[in-house]
């Protein structure tokens, strides 16, 4: 008798410990829910992308010479600012022999006028040869070629003198210094990097079939570190190797983002615009080789729905299913639901959900 009301109390206490657990089973689930929407959605590609300035630019060296002063990596050049001072002792006094042969051509002009005159005299009162004064005029007419022959090279000392001081052709910053003060330099020799570190653009090697679908001011998604903006194609340039099959596209992008050099990922069109049902990237499960999302039902239950991807803008991605606009959807909590379980909606933060995921 003992034996069996024993075995009874068991029975009552795994029963009761039973339906405890199957309560806490069944106790409703928090989840954040958003709308199914229907809009116009197109493939696309991601891509990887490069940030450049639109003014990067090699300084060389423009005259010989000894460097006397050489900007320094890091500092900011305003446009019009000195990059690099030479020693132009050399020019100066090249400078001083041009002004003195152009006066000693001046002077000789001067002298072959007076005896051209005293010439022309003579030659009305025929008292010297018509060729003496054709002589005396070709000599002249060759002093006056020597005289402009003289200005030239005056005007291009002039101007080597300018190139001892080499100026920034526009504003930025000294990214790097390839030779120092005192070295001795030819026309050619690289001396520093100049990058305008405010006019920036995104370079992108794309298939050349997105030339299809892509135009010139076109807003595009660009993604990097974080970050996650709209900006407009800047250009395509529609011209590929046999090699690659790839083209160049830039795009505008304004300073404050990301540096010279770092790498973004950009999404462009792959095909024309269709009309479709779009949901939150947040909202979908990946299992295996299942893809689906949970939609919320009248008697808050959710109910798992099977579904293909196909295009993706920022955080929606299109989607086919047995689902409709204006579905409500699951898109935080989803990972731990199953089919029919009871769930508790917690509104949505106002500011909008995190940045979403592949």
């Amino acid at each position: 008798m003992k034996l069996a009301a024993v075995f009874a109390l068991t029975l009552v206490t795994v029963g009761l410990s039973g339906y405890r657990a199957m309560a806490a089973e069944e106790a409703p689930a928090i989840v954040e829910v958003a709308a199914v929407t229907r809009a116009s959605g197109m493939s696309v590609l991601r891509l990887p992308g490069t940030v450049l300035s639109m003014q990067d630019a090699e300084i060389a060296a423009e005259v010989t010479g000894r460097l006397l002063w050489v900007a320094e990596v890091g500092e900011r050049i305003a446009e019009g600012d000195p990059l690099v001072i030479m020693d132009d002792h050399l020019l100066q006094l090249q400078l001083r022999n041009d002004w003195a042969q152009i006066e000693r051509l001046k002077a000789d002009i001067e002298y072959n006028q007076r005896q051209i005159g005293r010439l022309q005299t003579l030659a009305e009162q025929n008292n010297t040869s018509k060729s003496g004064l054709d002589e005396a005029q070709s000599r002249l007419e060759m002093l006056l070629q020597e005289q402009r022959i003289a200005e030239v090279t005056r005007d291009r000392t002039v101007y080597d003198l300018g190139r001892t001081r080499l100026r920034a052709p526009f504003s930025g910053v000294i990214a790097s210094r390839e030779a120092d003060t005192g070295e001795y330099t030819e026309p050619g020799d690289p001396l520093l990097r100049l990058v305008n570190t405010e006019l920036l653009e995104i370079s992108v090697r794309a298939p050349l079939r997105a030339a299809r679908y892509n135009q010139v001011k076109s807003q595009v998604a660009v993604e990097g570190d974080g970050q996650q903006l709209m900006t407009p194609i800047r250009a395509i340039v529609p011209v590929g190797d046999s090699l690659s099959r790839m083209m160049e596209v830039r795009l505008s992008l304004e300073p404050g983002h990301w540096q010279i050099g770092e790498a973004v990922t950009v999404e462009l069109a792959d095909s024309l615009p269709t009309e479709g049902l779009s949901v939150p990237r947040d909202a979908l499960v990946l299992r295996d080789r299942e893809v689906y999302v949970y939609t919320l039902s009248a008697d808050n239950t959710v109910r798992k729905v099977d579904v293909t991807t196909s295009s993706g803008r920022g955080t929606e991605i299109s989607v086919e299913g047995a689902l409709q606009a204006g579905d409500s959807v699951v898109v935080r909590g989803a990972e731990r639901l199953r089919d029919g379980q009871p769930v508790k909606v917690k509104p949505r933060p106002e500011s909008g959900g995190s940045q979403a995921s592949s």
